[in-house]
């Protein structure tokens, strides 16, 4: 468990609770297309609230479980109250959400939002906040309101682990979340 004191930022407060951290369990494969969705639906929340200064965004990835691996296939935009400091989720935007999925057979199995700054740590509030969290869940937070989400590089990887969310280290999530291309061309 890691033993920093307050996260401070923009003169507030926004982790007080020691975070822990340890290693990503399990083994994630996400479909590329997935990250550029979510870039476009982060991006149009940042820039639904451009006048005051931009918008937390939100995503929730659905996939499903195949042996010990899972696949990342969808990105699902629910609706939501959001402005720059914050964007939350009714339980019945999130339950839509979970429908969709399960349209298609599968499940929500990460929350992916956008912080305004360049710290994508969970805060105190993010810990609470996600619906329903289960063993393995994943909450994806990325900076700088997700304007150049391109990668997981720069964002932070949290998992849901024995009751806790857990900060992964970037080996480990460099490791086990492998991004796979729509495309590969071997031609020579």
């Amino acid at each position: 468990m890691s033993k920093q004191g307050p996260i401070w930022r923009d003169g507030q407060v926004y982790r007080t609770q020691p975070l822990p951290t340890g290693d990503l369990r399990g083994l994630f494969l996400l479909s590329e297309a997935v990250i550029t969705a979510t870039r476009e639906a982060l991006v149009s929340f940042a820039i639904a609230g451009i006048r005051d200064g931009g918008h937390e965004g939100l995503t929730f990835w659905a996939g499903r479980e195949i042996g010990d691996a899972t696949l990342i296939l969808q990105a699902i935009v629910p609706d939501a109250d959001h402005s720059q400091q914050r964007i939350i989720a009714s339980k019945s935007a999130v339950g839509n959400a979970a429908r969709a999925a399960r349209a298609c057979r599968l499940g929500i199995v990460c929350q992916v939002h956008s912080h305004p700054g360049s710290d994508a740590r969970h805060s105190d509030g993010d810990d609470k906040l996600v619906l329903l969290p289960f063993e393995g869940m994943l909450s994806i937070i990325v900076p700088d309101f997700g304007i150049r989400f391109g990668s997981l590089k720069g964002s932070c990887v949290h998992q849901y682990q024995a009751g806790k969310w857990v900060l992964c280290s970037p080996q480990s999530v460099k490791a086990g979340i492998l991004v796979v291309s729509p495309k590969v061309d071997l031609r020579a």
